[in-house]
């Protein structure tokens, strides 16, 4: 499941969604859905609320070579919701991603991780200079101890959240009312409970969120 949603004001970039910015000619979206693809998964749901037609317009456009089906809402109300809304279709271990992070993830290693802790949830990490920008993760072992959504104070770690994240389906059970951010909201819980995993990597990795950041992604990609 990828996740394109949010405030027009939050994802315009060069007056488009960013989620379509293209690099080489390729919607960012499209760059997300195939770097994952790549690892043999092959149906995908992509949420989006406040730019839905334009995203499915396009995508529906190109001659993809997996299935991807479009879920919507007619304005955003957060990734909990996204989640919910989403539920009925993710009955086994499930992918979420954000649809603006092009990442070389290696999905096998962080799925055999993933089951060998036996763990309902885990996080992929990477390592930024900003790091208070981000979701901030402490790692202590296998378990993110602590988790803050751009911490206004210090920030106690370098390892972030990199955007791509295996559930089980119970997760479900942790999802409740008043909860709009899986950021916010659920990761905090769940590290204070033991119950999140963080699995680091190293590669390539771009948040487009800036033409700076778009203009790496170009430069490198």
């Amino acid at each position: 499941m990828l996740l394109a949603g949010g405030k027009k004001s939050s994802l315009l970039l060069n007056g488009k969604p960013k989620f379509l910015v293209k690099i080489r000619g390729k919607p960012v979206l499209q760059w997300v859905l195939e770097e994952i693809n790549g690892y043999n998964v092959n149906n995908f749901i992509v949420y989006s609320d406040s730019f839905a037609k334009e995203i499915e317009k396009e995508m529906r456009e190109k001659n993809l070579a997996f299935a991807v089906d479009f879920l919507s809402a007619e304005k955003p109300s957060g990734t909990v919701n996204a989640l919910l809304m989403a539920k009925p279709r993710l009955k086994d271990t499930f992918l979420v991603a954000y649809a603006d992070t092009i990442a070389s993830v290696n999905l096998n290693e962080m799925l055999a991780f993933h089951r060998k802790n036996n763990a309902l949830a885990t996080m992929a990490l990477t390592t930024v200079s900003n790091p208070k920008d981000f979701g901030v993760a402490v790692l202590q072992g296998n378990k993110i101890t602590e988790f803050a959504e751009k911490p206004k104070r210090e920030a106690h770690s370098y390892l972030v959240n990199a955007g791509y994240f295996l559930f089980e389906p119970e997760i479900f059970k942790h999802l409740g009312k008043g909860m709009q951010g899986i950021e916010k909201d659920l990761f905090p819980r769940l590290a204070e409970k033991g119950l999140l995993f963080g699995y680091p990597f190293q590669g390539k990795y771009f948040n487009i969120n800036s033409k700076k950041d778009l203009e790496k992604a170009v430069a490198l990609l």
